[in-house]
């Protein structure tokens, strides 16, 4: 069930984080500068309407279907960079848990392979085995601090 009052930095939840990902999304034209996605491009890669995205991005239209949160987060994974984590209709709609800043630090750090294999087998390890996992890592931590 969709948070309708949620707010996120002073606007609905849903426009907060559509605005961050068209802030975030950017693509090299053929000059080499960076560039943002117009609401244009992502109508035509979605089939939405220029006007229809325009209003989710201004608050105006505030009830988008899966269809339309279903397009948006396919066209916005598509251009996210390899280690950026997948934007899901749960994160769009704010039915996710990931609000706080430390889901969405876990779920940076998850996006990394490294990181996931070495969770995976941490996770097939006894308690008495992460301890001492954990322990390393500290360690190494240290001497990277003392290097430094």
């Amino acid at each position: 069930m969709r948070r309708v009052n949620a707010t996120e930095h002073g606007q609905p939840v849903f426009v907060a984080r559509l605005r961050g990902l068209f802030d975030e999304s950017t693509y090299v034209d053929e000059a080499g500068r960076r560039r943002r996605f117009s609401n244009q491009y992502v109508a035509e890669r979605t089939g939405l309407s220029k006007s229809y995205i325009d209003g989710l991005r201004n608050g105006r239209n505030t009830n988008p279907g899966l269809n339309v949160l279903t397009a948006l987060t396919g066209f916005f994974n598509e251009h996210r960079g390899p280690d950026a984590p997948s934007v899901t209709v749960s994160f769009l709609a704010g039915d996710d848990a990931a609000s706080s800043n430390e889901d969405v630090s876990l779920a940076e750090q998850l996006a990394d392979r490294d990181v996931r294999a070495i969770a995976m087998r941490a996770g097939e390890a006894s308690p008495r085995q992460r301890q001492q996992i954990l322990a390393m890592l500290d360690a190494l931590k240290s001497v990277d601090s003392a290097q430094d």
